[in-house]
């Protein structure tokens, strides 16, 4: 246990005797409970040592006795202190923050899974949560420098989650201040030198907080957006989970938002992005990863365009329906980003050779046909044929047999159906609406070709 059994006594005869004010021997005790509370340091830095779950059992034990004990005193004596404008209850009210915010964090492997003492501390965390007295904070502020400095922050495993956690809270909604920022991006950058990828990943956690809560013009003028960028960058081929590519592709897409304008660097750095997803959607250890990066192709495809955020919340919207999905054609066919040219052949590439992907469980299949079918709309679909065409024909003819491999392989599945049957529609689309068509004897073909497979029996039945 953290704290001695005849504390703990002492401590439940306060729990039991105090119904009035604080007094100051009532505030010691409360004061020790709090104390106790927090996680104790690591005994070996957390580089050189696997931790798990099991470490902290007797953690838990404790803490499930104390919180209880803590959450008591807390609401008996809650005017004094987080309304009292004294130092002491500045100094409790701070620390009352940074424990539950340590407790509160998700997901850490000391996690208590005991629900209604995490619901507890949620809720006086949203109770109390923004601070908005000046004092309070910096306690915060000076607690968290003290445990965050390079080599102290390797054993103090509860500061570093829940300093994520008093960040989200604190500044999600509001601008983080510049020492904020500054110190934010000190803490993002130290801790991602560990090799530990929790580590890493709360790392991203706080740079993706500095660009969202920090002020757009000092991040500007610090070139922190750039420092961010080529820290985060290192880690896409690297990735080992679905929710640490989503971190880390959240907050490049953020970096590429504080360049003043279309300079020749932002295009350096999309095409630098636009490779690495293309090239890790085929190298990704698992599916849920490649399933991410061919998402962030379709988004990408869309950054340079005077209607971005239109094709985004059109694709994002989904495209199941056909007036949806006229929807998406129309709006995808404007897309101006003439930087899809470059991507266009390699895209095509990635989408044949990930075809195999189609013939897994159904599940997949149909995530994977609708991302790719998204991708197409975005990037493929605006192009004008004539510019295309080298690699567009031999694309068509050849994924056109994979799709209906497909079908045979989903064992003639209604919705695998409907979805293949979307995308040849999506591929007429672009035919029947191009001049080019007419002029081209293989475009002429290919197009007659579809309008005669989509009126199969296959696709007819499900019209």
């Amino acid at each position: 246990m953290i704290v001695n059994k005849n504390t703990y006594i002492k401590l439940n005869s306060v729990l039991c005797e105090t119904k009035m004010s604080c007094t100051a021997e009532n505030l010691k005790y409360l004061q020790e409970l709090v104390s106790s509370c927090f996680l104790p340091a690591l005994k070996e830095d957390l580089d050189n040592v696997p931790l798990n779950s099991e470490h902290f059992g007797s953690y838990r034990q404790a803490l499930e006795i104390q919180l209880p004990v803590l959450y008591d005193l807390l609401q008996q004596n809650r005017h004094w202190i987080f309304s009292r404008e004294v130092q002491e209850s500045y100094e409790l009210f701070a620390n009352v923050i940074i424990l539950l915010s340590e407790i509160n964090a998700v997901p850490t492997v000391y996690r208590l899974s005991n629900e209604n003492i995490q619901r507890n501390a949620h809720n006086i965390l949203q109770e109390h949560a923004p601070i908005n007295i000046a004092d309070v904070e910096q306690i915060v502020f000076e607690y968290y420098q003290n445990k965050l400095i390079k080599d102290v922050w390797k054993k103090q495993l509860g500061s570093l989650h829940g300093f994520v956690r008093y960040l989200e809270l604190q500044y999600s909604s509001g601008t983080l201040p510049k020492r904020w920022v500054n110190f934010c991006l000190s803490v993002g950058l130290t801790v991602r030198e560990s090799h530990e990828p929790t580590c890493k990943r709360i790392g991203i956690v706080i740079f993706a907080l500095i660009l969202k809560s920090g002020n757009f013009t000092y991040i500007q003028e610090q070139n922190i957006h750039s420092v961010i960028y080529d820290s985060a960058v290192k880690d896409l081929d690297f990735i080992d989970s679905v929710e640490e590519a989503t971190d880390i592709w959240e907050c490049l897409h953020k970096c590429l938002n504080f360049h003043k304008e279309l300079s020749s660097f932002n295009w350096c750095q999309l095409d630098d992005l636009m490779e690495k997803a293309i090239k890790n959607v085929t190298m990704a250890p698992n599916n849920d990863i490649s399933l991410c990066n061919l998402q962030q192709v379709a988004k990408m495809g869309a950054y340079f365009a005077i209607n971005q955020q239109e094709i985004v919340s059109c694709c994002e919207a989904g495209i199941n329906g056909s007036s949806l999905l006229e929807q998406c054609r129309n709006v995808c066919a404007s897309n101006n980003s003439y930087t899809n040219f470059r991507w266009a052949k390699s895209i095509l590439t990635m989408f044949n050779v990930e075809s195999y992907k189609l013939m897994q469980n159904k599940e997949m299949s149909q995530k994977f046909l609708l991302a790719m079918h998204k991708c197409y709309l975005v990037c493929i679909l605006p192009i004008e044929l004539q510019i295309i065409s080298p690699h567009l024909i031999a694309f068509l003819e050849k994924f056109t047999s994979v799709l209906m491999e497909v079908i045979i392989t989903q064992k003639m599945d209604l919705e695998i159906i409907q979805i293949v049957s979307s995308i040849l529609e999506t591929f007429k689309h672009q035919l029947q609406h191009s001049p080019y068509t007419h002029e081209s004897e293989d475009f002429t073909k290919f197009n007659n070709a579809l309008a005669k497979l989509l009126h199969h029996n296959i696709f007819v039945q499900i019209k």
